[in-house]
């Protein structure tokens, strides 16, 4: 299973190193983790074996084709997507207000963000950067944590001053996508309804394919900004 160790000793895994061992079930831990991480706030600990935690709310241990999901009292035994239902009952059930996330970092304002990606979230961008280019420096040792082993060459490179003052590179290809629908009453990537399949939506990352045994500060600051599908569809199910 090929991991990366960070400076402070944690094991970091790409998720995808699983499916051997998940097999079948691989789908269903791969959307359970990408739910828990976009709802909830919590340190993963993870074994780099079998073990998964998430701290004061969820336990995960990989078997063999499967997976078992603790959730204070109840245990769930998934082989497939159609068990997690009941896994996000439980967790919506149990969490405190302190382990969920704040919907202010859920929410979007779409005639700000069409895409549903939070550039004022984004480290990079240059509020996050008016002093000493703070932001920009937390980027560079986070985006190793989260994405090493994701796509080959992320955060290998060396620390920039760049800053963003949002709707920069990310949102290039969906402005020019939203320009030629404009005509036809569209305005957002909501209202097009093809964000799931659209190549041209901004730079969106699915919360479960970023590194297993990151911390919550990690999830917030370089998962969440990006998470421009899970916003979207949080938007279209509230309407």
């Amino acid at each position: 299973m090929k991991s990366f160790t960070a400076s402070d000793g944690r094991i970091l895994t790409p998720p995808k190193e699983l499916k051997p061992l998940l097999k079948g079930a691989y789908p269903a831990f791969f959307k359970l983790l990408g739910h828990i991480r976009f709802f909830y706030v919590a340190d993963e600990i993870w074994d780099g074996k079998t073990s998964l935690e998430f701290q004061q709310l969820a336990a995960i241990v990989l078997d063999d084709g499967s997976f078992h999901v603790r959730i204070e009292c109840e245990s769930f035994h998934v082989l497939k997507e159609t068990r997690l239902e009941a896994v996000y009952a439980a967790l919506k059930k149990v969490s405190t207000p302190d382990r969920c996330r704040p919907a202010e970092q859920l929410a979007v304002d779409l005639d700000e963000f069409p895409s549903g990606v939070r550039c004022d979230l984004c480290l990079i961008h240059k509020t996050n950067n008016e002093n000493d280019f703070e932001g920009q420096k937390k980027f560079h040792v986070m985006d190793r944590h989260c994405y090493y082993g994701v796509k080959e060459g992320w955060g290998e490179t060396e620390f920039s001053t760049y800053t963003c003052a949002g709707k920069e590179g990310c949102y290039d290809k969906t402005l020019a996508c939203l320009a030629k629908k404009k005509k036809r009453g569209i305005h957002n990537c909501l209202e097009c309804g093809k964000y799931r399949t659209c190549s041209k939506c901004g730079v969106g990352h699915n919360p479960g394919e970023c590194n297993l045994g990151i911390t919550a500060e990690e999830v917030t600051n370089l998962i969440i900004p990006y998470c421009e599908v899970e916003r979207l569809d949080l938007l279209r199910n509230q309407g």
